[in-house]
């Protein structure tokens, strides 16, 4: 069955439709709202309350975009109204957890060649966390969600100039910030080589 039909079938009232939807989407949700809010538990009732927003609305659903721009949009949203009820000095989340979705596993590597790749990738992650939110939305829907620049478009609200304007800018920065936490040129290359700019 095709998406178009499930989430027709959803807004039906059929809820095992609806968790088909769910389980396609859970990891792309989690994922955003961990990186945006970097406290596991918190992304995970903040993927929860997105999964209650999408469930609620999805009759309002009207194919102008894709299920993906739509939850993905809800789930920034959620991250959005729980930073404006937390302090803002609460960050809880170790670039060497555990829950790193920037982590890439590869058993090929030697135990020294996997230490430094991890090393790497919790540079690069630490410097992604360090960045001002709109650079870190964008960037967590490009490289992370491989979200096109049309969708992250979509999903704020802009334009896509604007949205690549946004990834493009969010690299500068990062790269800035890694400067002064010292991520070596070589992590950042090997990410920069994996981009779309």
């Amino acid at each position: 069955m095709d998406e178009k039909s499930v989430i027709e079938r959803a807004q039906n009232g059929d809820t095992e439709s609806f968790a088909l939807l769910v389980e396609k989407y859970r990891n792309a949700v989690f994922s955003v709202c961990q990186s945006l809010l970097k406290d596991y538990h918190d992304a995970s009732d903040a993927a929860q309350e997105t999964f209650i927003k999408a469930y609620k609305n999805v009759k309002r659903f009207k194919f102008d975009s894709s299920f993906q721009t739509y939850i993905i949009r809800i789930a920034i949203n959620t991250c959005k109204d729980e930073f404006r009820k937390r302090a803002k000095n609460e960050q809880n989340i170790s670039a060497d957890d555990d829950e790193n979705p920037l982590e890439i596993k590869d058993n090929s590597a030697s135990p020294e060649e996997a230490l430094l790749k991890k090393e790497r990738q919790s540079a690069l992650y630490r410097a992604i966390l360090s960045l001002p939110p709109k650079f870190r939305e964008v960037i967590i829907l490009r490289d992370i969600n491989g979200v096109s620049y049309e969708e992250i478009a979509k999903i704020l609200g802009i334009g896509r100039t604007a949205a690549y304007s946004l990834v493009h800018s969010g690299v500068f920065k990062m790269v800035r910030i890694g400067s002064s936490i010292r991520v070596s040129k070589a992590s950042f290359d090997d990410w920069l080589d994996k981009q779309d700019l």
